[in-house]
């Protein structure tokens, strides 16, 4: 997952440095939401992985769905990302945009996942030390996944602790196949 991160990070960067240059920030997220949820959906799914569709035909499929709120600059990042095979990677050129955002306003985001619902004592405790973490205010959105089996995974940008009981079984495992 970090790997993806570090290919979709140049596109969020540069994507940031022009809209906050033309001071288009808040337009560019909400393009990059749109596409994000675009390529999320199963049928899109299928025609980014199938490579018989020419790069501008796959552009103009995002066009066609967004209509007038996808940019000519937009469709621009779409062509240059299409060219270099990475139209899968949107939604982490859109995280990524969202977290230079966030820094830029001087806020971080964490997501914080947990097997189980966290309390508002752990919640305070765990944002709290986020905040002294990171020396900023952290804005902290937790989700549940039972997978976890127990403990937590914290997710600051490319930045992640997985202290989860399925992450240590894993590692056992892998140890022990060694």
């Amino acid at each position: 997952m970090a790997e993806l991160i570090t290919i979709a990070r140049p596109y969020a960067e540069a994507a940031f440095a022009y809209a906050k240059d033309k001071k288009q920030l808040n337009e560019w997220s909400a393009q990059l939401e749109n596409l994000s949820i675009i390529s999320s959906d199963e049928a899109m799914q299928e025609v980014l992985a199938n490579p018989s569709y020419a790069v501008k035909k796959v552009v103009d499929i995002f066009s066609s769905i967004m209509g007038s709120s996808l940019t000519s600059e937009g469709i621009n990042l779409l062509a240059v990302m299409a060219e270099n095979k990475r139209l899968g990677l949107i939604t982490e050129v859109y995280e990524s945009f969202e977290s230079l955002k966030a820094k830029d306003d001087g806020c971080i985001r964490a997501t914080v996942t947990s097997a189980i619902t966290a309390t508002v004592e752990q919640k305070k405790i765990l944002s709290a030390a986020l905040n002294a973490r990171f020396n900023a205010e952290v804005d902290v959105s937790y989700e549940e996944d039972a997978s976890l089996v127990a403990g937590i995974k914290i997710k600051v940008g490319d930045w992640v602790i997985d202290g989860s009981a399925l992450s240590q079984l894993n590692k056992l495992g892998a140890a022990i196949a060694q």
